[in-house]
């Protein structure tokens, strides 16, 4: 059984490090801070923020996924799938100020992926079986649902999409998800130092030598 007292530690580390991880990634995809928290110079968009936005967003669910499903907390991680989903939707539709889109073209798209994560974390990236190549799998399909997700959108945006669009949108999930598996997998190797330090130190218990005499007498008996 997990330690209690190790339960916010745990959770701490399984969100913050991959988002750290992630804002390195942004930053080496995007080639600087600016370009990744801010939409590009001359750029005609309706966002009004940088690729740092859908980051953060994506890897806060998928982390806090990942710590509920590992302390075996069965099926919160699912509500916190529709909370976090509803409210990322409405931040997301609040980035588009200039345009009115109904919530669901956001949720929608957005339960799809994190269902999709929710299946890969369940049963890949907590595999003991595949740990060795759990990074790969975990990246190539989250891309995959990542792609999805941005298929769903656009159908229901009733908006026609190039033959490159699928290709396009898998590379740049595709480097978003190994930042997420990376992050996920140096915060689990952390969590898993500290679960063994806590059973290193087993307390001893003091047995009083008056006690230690009676059992001994009880047994010649």
């Amino acid at each position: 059984m997990n330690d209690a007292k190790h339960i916010p530690a745990k959770l701490f580390l399984s969100i913050v490090v991959p988002l750290v991880i992630v804002t390195f990634g942004g930053f080496i995809t995007y080639g600087s801070a600016g370009a990744f928290f801010f939409p590009a110079a001359g750029q005609v968009s309706n966002e009004v923020n940088g690729p740092a936005a859908i980051y953060y967003g994506l890897t806060l669910v998928v982390a806090l996924m990942f710590f509920l499903m590992r302390q075996g907390y069965k099926w919160y991680e699912m509500i916190a799938m529709g909370v976090m989903s509803l409210i990322y939707s409405i931040s997301m539709q609040k980035m588009t100020p200039t345009v009115f889109r109904p919530i669901y073209l956001y949720i929608v798209p957005l339960l799809l992926f994190f269902f999709a994560m929710w299946l890969i974390l369940k049963y890949i990236f907590l595999n003991k079986k595949i740990r060795q190549a759990r990074l790969i799998i975990f990246s190539v399909l989250g891309a995959a649902g990542f792609s999805l997700a941005f298929k769903v959108q656009f159908l229901l945006l009733r908006q026609q999409t190039d033959s490159s669009f699928l290709q396009s949108r898998f590379m740049s999930g595709l480097m978003l998800l190994i930042f997420i598996g990376f992050g996920l997998s140096l915060a689990e190797y952390i969590i898993i130092k500290l679960e063994d330090s806590g059973k290193a130190i087993t307390p001893i218990r003091y047995v009083p030598k008056d006690k230690t005499d009676t059992d001994d007498d009880d047994e010649d008996n």
